[in-house]
Formats: structure tokens, sequence, C-alpha cells
């Protein structure tokens, strides 16, 4: 199948998103493509196709571009009957370059969640496998990998204004191309106390460990602590913000892989300026580490702006800024591109963003997109100094 998708032609392309179209169009409306037991058990399906132009497509100094035609086709499956609901997923993205033709693909992605939202304990149980084609800017070449991942979370109430929740995860980054990239494994476990202040607002404080393992024999345990507040944040502010402290302790069998620290913080926000203007923020600030094993220390924000003319027209705007200071030795096994080869306490990358996004819905089924995006990183490490930017048309039904 796979092969299939990867010998389609333009021309053939460009006549199946017109039959598509015609077909959306004239469909009678319906709220799924599959509806049984009462309705509780629902089946629904997406398909979309769209054409873009990135030019940067490896994300360094090179600056190759090209057109990119792409589709995807995604079916959900959702049941809400008795104690436990389930949420299920597969699908398959698949895109063909103009010119760079070595970089098709045609990736598939499967996930699987169950959740218990009733009763005194709440919690779900997450599975989720994707084969992913991307751009890394922080090793700035293009990678293939699977990436797996579960998680259980549960939350239990110990009385009327205390609760606590857990919870367990796992996930593993499998890269095609071992001979560059290294796997990476991470587990982690965290604990949260929560205190209802008042309706509108809880605070919380917990604890979260978190140990990677790399397929080359390295390793980093993390510890953080921190506190956060949900709900409501000031007036007509709402969403969550955590802020604490984490350390790191590498494991490289390098010479200055000392133990890292620096204060850590995730949160979201939204405040509505009025019916159709709202403002949304998002802050983090956490410990990763890339496909050539180096520690990073990243921080990054957005502010997000939605506008909706119409309830068929919408304008998206999104501004960002990010830094990531690498740590340590790490990543010494990177290709020399020329001197001087910049790595590890000495790498830091700074990058600003911008995207706008203009949406279209004719219908419940049908709605269109168009997107522009720019993106500049600056780096100590001159291959990392890139800009890149992307336009984007996409159509897209929901059945």
């Amino acid at each position: 199948m796979m092969r299939a998708l990867q010998k389609i032609s333009q021309q053939e392309f460009r006549a199946t998103l017109a039959t598509v179209l015609a077909a959306l169009l004239t469909c009678p409306p319906a709220q799924a493509l599959v509806r049984f037991n009462d309705g509780r058990d629902q089946i629904h399906t997406t398909l979309s196709a769209g054409v873009s132009h990135d030019s940067n497509v490896h994300a360094n100094s090179d600056g190759r571009g090209d057109y990119v035609y792409s589709s995807s086709i995604t079916a959900d499956y959702v049941r809400r009957a008795g104690w436990i609901g389930v949420n299920a997923s597969i699908s398959v993205d698949a895109a063909r370059f103009a010119t760079l033709k070595e970089e098709d693909f045609a990736n598939p992605g499967y996930s699987l969640e169950f959740t218990k939202q009733s009763g005194r304990t709440t919690g779900s149980l997450s599975l989720q496998a994707q084969r992913e084609s991307r751009a890394d800017a922080a090793v700035n070449l293009r990678s293939e990998s699977w990436g797996y991942s579960s998680a259980l979370n549960a939350k239990y109430p110990i009385n009327g204004v205390l609760s606590a929740a857990g919870a367990l995860g796992y996930s593993v980054q499998d890269y095609v191309d071992e001979t560059l990239f290294s796997d990476l494994g991470t587990y982690s476990a965290s604990v949260d106390l929560f205190y209802v202040m008042s309706s509108e607002r809880d605070l919380s404080i917990g604890y979260r460990y978190r140990f990677n393992e790399t397929s080359r024999s390295t390793s980093a345990a993390d510890h953080g602590i921190n506190v956060g507040i949900q709900g409501k944040l000031i007036r007509g502010l709402n969403g969550g913000l955590r802020i604490g402290y984490q350390t790191r302790k590498p494991d490289t069998g390098l010479p200055g892989d000392e133990r890292f620290d620096s204060w850590t913080a995730g949160g979201t926000a939204v405040y509505a300026l009025s019916k159709r203007l709202s403002l949304s923020g998002q802050v983090s600030k956490d410990f990763s580490t890339t496909a050539l094993e180096t520690s990073v220390d990243s921080t990054s924000a957005a502010l997000n702006a939605q506008y909706a003319y119409s309830s068929r027209w919408t304008l998206n705007g999104s501004l960002g800024w990010g830094q990531s200071k690498f740590l340590g030795e790490g990543g010494r096994m990177v290709i020399s591109l020329g001197p001087p080869v910049e790595l590890g306490a000495q790498r830091k990358d700074d990058f600003l963003t911008w995207s706008t996004t203009l949406a279209y819905s004719l219908n419940e089924h049908l709605s269109l997109s168009a997107s522009y995006s720019w993106f500049q990183n600056w780096s100590t490490l001159a291959y990392a100094d890139f800009a890149r930017t992307s336009w984007a048309v996409n159509v897209s039904s929901r059945w």
C-alpha cells in the first residue's frame, strides 16, 4: 500500500481530488458515517488533501526547498456506553515531493484510549503508535521514526476539597536510520495533590520522575517539583499554569556531564476579548534529549489569536519565540560540517516564528484552509542557522 501511494502521479492526484470534492458537495448531511447501539457507538472518517511549498525541507543552512502534495485519511471510533468510554483511531498520512523523491512517505498511525469519567475514581489508559517523517531543528536533518507511547492516569477525591492524581507513562522513539540517530525510551511517573480553593480555581503541588535511555547505552534521570493553579487565573483569563524546579543527571560516559539544574514551567491560558475574537497563550520550559543523545534545556512561548468573522470564515494568527541551550558534551558523534563545530554547552539556538491561517467551512462536512508561516533560527552552530517559510492550501471533509 505504501509503494502504491508513493507512485501516484500529480495528474492522478488532481483528478482524485476533483472527484472527491464533487462527491462531497452532492452528499446529503449526516452526523456520522456509521451509528449503532442507539447512537452510543459512532464511526467518523476524515479525508484531506493539499499542496504546499517548503523553502527549507531539511531545516538547515543548505536551504533546499520543494513542493509537497499531501493526502490523509482517518477513521475514528467513539463509544459512550457504561462506565468505560472508548476512543480509537487509525490513519494514513502520505506525501509526495516534486523533486526530492527520496523524502516521499506514507505514514500510518494508530491510537486507542479507554476512559472512566464517572464514579469515585476517574482516569484513562491510552496507547498510541505513529510513524513520522519530519525535519528536526535540533539536529538539522530530516528523520523517519516510529513513535510508541502508553499512559495511565487516575484521579481520586480524598475529601470535599482535596484530591490526588497519579500518572505512569512509557514512550519509544524508534528511528529508521539507526546508524546516525539514537533510539530513545522514556519512563515517567508523577503524583499531584489538588486543593479546591473555590468553585473557579484549584491549586496543586506535584512531583515528577522521568528516566531516558538511548540505544547507545546513555541515559538521563530527571526529578522535578512544581506548584500550579488551574481554572480562573485572573478575571477573564482561564487556563492552567505550573512552575517548579527540576534537575537532570546524565550518564553518557563523557566529561562535563554533571548534574544540571533549571526552573520548569508549563501552561496555557485563554482570554475572550469578544464573541468573535479570542486570545490564547502557551509557555513551556523543560529538559529534553535529541536524536543525537544531547541534553537540551528548552524554553518556548506562543501567542495565538482567532477571529471568527462568521460561522463559516475564521482567521488565525500566531507568534512564537523559543530558546534551546545544549547541555554537557553529548552529541559528539554528529558529522562535522566544517569548523568550528560547536556542540554541547557551547551551542545555543534562538528562534522566532509567526503564521496565519484563513479557514472556510462550507458546512459540517467540508472545509478549506490556506496558511503561511515564517521561521527563523539563530544558532552558534553555522549549519543550524537557517530561515524557513512555507505556504499550504488544504481541503478536508469529516463524516
